[in-house]
């Protein structure tokens, strides 16, 4: 699939939130969205998703050249996780697997994310943590073909972050996934994403391959990812 974002606009008042945006996404990429807050990288999470509309600009979903819904193929997992407080995890999750057609269910995901340790625990009295976990097992349950994740390493411990890492890149390149990825923990992470996005302000100041844009700014004072945005926008982006 081949998602085309062309020239999306956003104003609230006199604010623009953001500018002439125009990206272009495909299937089996992982795109980072790296910007501060404030930046206009929910806003435009929120247009992808139907929750806003833009005030120009269009959005277009290609499959083989064919033009499909976006809402319908693709999943939006958000920073918090606060439905179904009163159901246990693990109705939580039988309820989605049943009323989802194609749903596939990730066996690995499920052990890494230590969902069975939970299983039996209301949603309400989850930890910060411990919702993302269901969150972001619930995301890759529904097997959408695009994939939006926001925050999906914050409030998991160390050692789920580096386990969550690599099996997102092992699966969103064996299913062929196109997923974005908001996301200000990026060191450690850099091999996940294969290309960037850099937002500041509500504009693209610069989008490409990930090795191509850590070539281009090498002599940044700051290294990798953290580097090339310093040297884009004079700003330090916040990392943990």
């Amino acid at each position: 699939m081949e998602l085309n974002v062309t020239k999306i606009s956003k104003r609230y008042g006199e604010k623009n939130v953001l500018q002439d945006v125009s990206l272009n996404f495909k299937s089996g990429n992982t795109y980072l969205i790296l910007g501060k807050n404030g930046a206009g990288k929910s806003t435009f999470i929120n247009i992808l998703a139907g929750n806003i509309k833009s005030d120009e600009g269009v959005v277009v979903l290609l499959d083989g050249g064919e033009k499909r819904e976006l809402q319908p193929n693709a999943i939006f997992q958000y920073q918090s996780f606060n439905s179904f407080r009163f159901l246990k995890v693990k109705e939580v999750l039988s309820f989605f697997a049943m009323t989802t057609s194609n749903a596939q269910e990730d066996p690995k995901l499920y052990e890494l994310l230590s969902l069975d340790r939970i299983k039996n625990q209301l949603i309400e009295n989850l930890s910060g943590g411990e919702r993302k976990a269901v969150s972001l097992y619930l995301t890759f349950l529904l097997n959408k073909s695009v994939v939006v994740l926001d925050e999906p390493f914050a409030e998991l411990d160390i050692e789920k972050k580096f386990l969550l890492e690599r099996h997102l890149k092992e699966k969103i390149a064996a299913q062929n996934l196109l997923a974005i990825i908001i996301s200000h923990e990026i060191s450690g992470y850099q091999e996940l994403f294969t290309d960037v996005v850099i937002l500041d302000e509500g504009k693209v100041l610069e989008t490409g391959e990930t090795a191509y844009l850590l070539d281009k700014y090498k002599n940044s004072p700051f290294q990798g990812l953290e580097g090339v945005f310093y040297s884009l926008t004079g700003k330090y982006i916040e990392v943990s």
